[in-house]
């Protein structure tokens, strides 16, 4: 532990060595961290390394449970996740379709109506991913991209399966595909190449 206070000497100090440790053992048990995470965390803002007038940090956790809602594209994820649909939504007016879904058209501002896709399009434009979040750790490197609907006037978002990806290019056919095991979210939904 000594070595984890060795920034101490000759430092100004906004508090002392071991009013720190005091402070850091109360809030670990806080929040359920062991005090050395704590420590090491916060010794640098804590130990006079940083300005007094620098963003002040705490430890904290945070645990939330809430209901997300869609709004006006509820029925866009209910398709996909009850039907195996991928649906838009069309202007009435000036015709222009829309997907993902808006509930107006941007241009005519009057309201949409939905309408099927067939979920077939295009490449637009495509990266690489090599580093993922948790959730898509196991697939890297995958595609992700923007396809054009060939029913749709707008580009969608989303990830394009392929076993070869330096096969993948602008221009691309592909079409939609749905997971077996669906949980209402646009990740139940992703592309292949035709």
């Amino acid at each position: 532990m000594d070595r984890l206070y060795s920034t101490w000497k000759g430092l100004a100090k906004t508090m002392d060595k071991q009013t720190f440790l005091r402070w850091a053992s109360r809030n670990a048990k806080r929040i359920g961290v062991k005090k050395e995470q704590v420590i090491k965390a916060f010794e640098k803002g804590m130990t006079g390394q940083a300005s007094m007038d620098a963003p002040f940090e705490i430890p904290d956790t945070m645990r939330v449970n809430m209901r997300y809602s869609y709004g006006g594209q509820s029925r866009f994820f209910r398709e996909i996740l009850e039907n195996k649909r991928l649906m838009g939504t069309r202007c009435n007016k000036c015709g222009k379709v829309f997907c993902p879904p808006r509930s107006h058209c941007p241009h005519c501002y009057e309201q949409t109506e939905w309408v099927e896709l067939k979920g077939t399009g295009r490449l637009l434009s495509y990266t690489t991913v090599y580093f993922a979040t948790s959730s898509y750790i196991k697939q890297v490197p995958y595609i992700v991209a923007y396809i054009k609907l060939d029913d749709a006037d707008t580009a969608i978002l989303a990830n394009v399966e392929m076993k070869d990806i330096k096969k993948a290019r602008v221009g691309m056919k592909v079409k939609v595909m749905f997971r077996r095991q669906r949980d209402g979210r646009i990740t139940d939904i992703y592309f292949k190449e035709i």
